[in-house]
């Protein structure tokens, strides 16, 4: 195997160790546990540790180590505003530019959610609620937004694993899908985008109900 490739390997496997909960957010990481666990040496570890701050998903603290990102109140806010302003105005495009590719991709992806749920996958209803998105932005036809969705994408992901993997969250969730699904169908875009802004911000959204209390500036779950 290749350096080049054993480092973007190393670099996949954390990355989705951070995503799928592993790790959980302001977690510790040990570079001396990952070179156990992923039996690889110093340097591809500290080369995807390097990738990863750069792209938000750890912290490096000096003289304290490197640690799972974490999102206050405020930080989440934010995500989710900058999240809907992204998400549906790329939507628009897709709707526009691939409005018969678009309706294609999310009707098969609702079919994959809502075996997911029957299967009682929790893992896999989230991974698909992901790919859901994604098929919303990537028809748009501009790289700036989809880049853009890109950049915050595994930030996103890691958080809709802590919030929304419980069985409440994710039968409000499929309803969701279903109606943003509906309008897209019915060549309804006004209705897809204000499916967009109930689902994702704060005032409607599925995560934000999820927490009770804020303890030294952290999200708290109920």
């Amino acid at each position: 195997m290749g350096k080049v490739l054993l480092k973007d390997l190393i670099y996949t496997k954390i990355k989705q160790m951070i995503i799928d909960g592993s790790f959980a957010m302001g977690e510790k990481i040990s570079e001396r546990s990952l070179e156990q666990s992923l039996d690889a040496n110093k340097a591809p570890i500290r080369d995807a540790l390097k990738r990863l701050q750069a792209e938000g998903l750890v912290v490096r603290k000096a003289k304290s180590g490197t640690y799972v990102f974490s999102l206050s109140a405020q930080e989440l806010l934010d995500l989710l505003h900058f999240r809907f302003v992204i998400e549906s105005q790329s939507t628009i495009l897709s709707f526009t530019n691939n409005h018969e590719k678009l309706q294609d991709e999310i009707e098969k992806i609702i079919l994959k959610m809502r075996l997911a749920l029957t299967l009682n996958d929790g893992n896999e209803y989230l991974r698909l609620d992901s790919v859901f998105h994604e098929a919303l932005v990537k028809q748009c036809n501009n790289n700036y937004f989809v880049q853009s969705f890109e950049r915050i994408g595994a930030i996103m992901d890691t958080a809709r694993n802590f919030l929304g993997n419980n069985l409440e969250h994710m039968q409000k969730s499929i309803i969701d899908h279903q109606n943003i699904a509906t309008a897209i169908k019915d060549n309804n875009i006004g209705r897809v985008v204000e499916l967009l802004r109930e689902h994702i911000l704060p005032d409607f959204g599925a995560y934000w109900k999820n927490f009770d209390k804020i303890e030294n500036g952290k999200l708290i779950q109920n």
